[in-house]
């Protein structure tokens, strides 16, 4: 299970952050994870809590933003997979990463490069202060 250690990344990027900024307290922590980092949100989202239960980041709402996976093609397109295109083709998760990987263009046919549906981003950190009304 990947997820406790990347948990664990991002709690001790959570804490540094609050730490940094005199937090009293975590409200709410954002990721964006791409469809592709096979990583599964609810059992990251119960890493985090058991990491945060004796931490001012204990009650904070853990939020996940699924990212699709998207193309980039010579011809110039750039945008995102069809997931429901692929998804009949693809029996498991790990299908869909290695389908992905050799994804034709949707406007000219061609190979084209998977840019993203892999991120694992912490977008935001709400935090409470002392100092706040």
């Amino acid at each position: 299970m990947h997820e406790l250690s990347i948990a664990c990344e991002i709690f001790e990027q959570v804490m540094a952050t609050a730490k940094e900024h005199g937090a009293t307290e975590v409200k709410h922590v954002t990721l964006q994870m791409g469809r592709l980092s096979h990583t599964n949100p609810e059992q990251l989202n119960f890493c985090f809590k058991v990491l945060a239960e004796e931490s001012i980041a204990k009650d904070a709402d853990f939020i996940v933003e699924m990212i699709p996976p998207s193309l980039e093609c010579e011809c110039g397109y750039t945008g995102a997979i069809d997931e429901k295109k692929i998804r009949t083709k693809c029996e498991f998760e790990s299908e869909l990463l290695a389908y992905a990987a050799v994804m034709e263009c949707p406007v000219c046919g061609k190979p084209a490069q998977l840019i993203g549906g892999r991120e694992l981003i912490i977008k935001s950190i709400e935090i409470e202060t002392e100092n706040q009304d």
